[in-house]
Parts: C-alpha cells; structure tokens; sequence
C-alpha cells in the first residue's frame, strides 16, 4: 500500500528566508539586552536596599545592647565599604568587634545635620557611641549609595534619642531640647506624713 507522495517544487515558499531569521535573532537580541540590563539594576537596587536594612539591624541591636549592658555600644564608621559594630556577640556581657562589609559597589558616607555635605568615612571617621538609656551624642544620617549601576541612595537617620530611620531625611536646625524648669526643690510636692 504504497501511496504516491506529492513532491514539492525547489522553488517553494516552505519555510523561512534568511532575512527574516536575521530580523528576528536581532528582535530577540534587543528584547534580550533590555531585559537583562533592568534585572541587572533592580538586583543592584535590592543589594542595596538590603545594606540599608543590614545596617538599620546591627544600630539596633548596638541601642539594645547599650541598654542591656548599661552602655558601651559602639558603631565605627571608618570606610566606605564597611563598618565595625561593638556589641555583646556572645551573650557573656562583654562587646566584641565585628566588621560587616557592605554589598559590593556599595559605598557609604554621612553627613551631620543640618549640614548636607557628604563626609567620607575614610578621611574623617566617626563612631556612633549608645550610652546606658540607648541614646547618641547627635543627630548622622548615613548615605549609602550604588556606585556600579548608579540607583538612587538610601539613608539611615540616627537621632539624639537613639531612633532609627531609613530612607528619611532630616531639615531644619537639630538642637537639644533644654528643659523647662531646672530649679526642682527636693521637697516641693511631698505631703508630710503624720505618725
């Protein structure tokens, strides 16, 4: 049961010609080189989103430690590709350095408000000091920036009180709030007691 094939002529429309599998290898090569060039910047903007966040993390845990341990945290800020947390690593209630590093092409600097000026740490290195109620001596905002794919910046604010902020800025004047009244007399207010 052979059946006859039908044959087709060599000069046939079958198939595709060679200009038209070039305009697509380069369709699909430009949608390629977008694609890869967006995954590329958004992967470098989570790295630094998660160095902003790694960050916030370890001053946390210095406020914390400080107020466990009645002060003695620290955070030095001495690179711009790193910093040195002094914290209780342990539990044995005594501070350890650790130096953390952060992403690569990340850099950081800070600035002292309400200055806006950059100051980088490797020149003018600054540490951030908790004492015993989890509070700084002032007001840093540290900036973090990308250097290889040039994403925006992310900032971490440390107030005088020891609050933490991320991706916030601080204006207008920083002062220390003075308070109202400093002559307390010791027995202003105290009923005397009858035995």
């Amino acid at each position: 049961m052979n059946t006859p094939t039908k044959k087709l002529p060599l000069n046939s429309a079958a198939g595709f010609s060679l200009l038209e599998l070039v305009v697509l290898i380069a369709i699909i090569g430009v949608v390629s080189t977008l694609a890869l060039s967006n995954y590329m910047k958004s992967n470098r903007s989570l790295s630094l989103s998660g160095g902003t966040r790694n960050l916030s993390v370890y001053m946390e845990k210095a406020r914390i430690d400080s107020v466990r341990r009645h002060g003695g945290a620290s955070i030095d800020f001495n690179d711009t590709a790193s910093y040195t947390v002094h914290i209780d690593f342990s539990g044995k209630g005594t501070a350890t350095a650790r130096t953390i590093t952060l992403p690569p092409g990340t850099k950081l600097s800070y600035s002292l408000p309400p200055a806006t000026t950059n100051i980088d740490p490797s020149v003018t290195p600054i540490t951030i000091t908790y004492d015993w109620r989890g509070r700084t001596a002032g007001t840093i905002m540290l900036n973090l920036t990308d250097s290889i794919a040039g994403t925006s910046s992310s900032t971490v604010v440390v107030g005088t009180s020891g609050d933490i902020s991320a991706d916030s800025t601080v204006t207008g004047p920083v002062i220390t709030p003075t308070p109202q009244n400093t002559t307390v007399s010791t027995t202003s207010g105290i009923k005397s007691m009858q035995y």
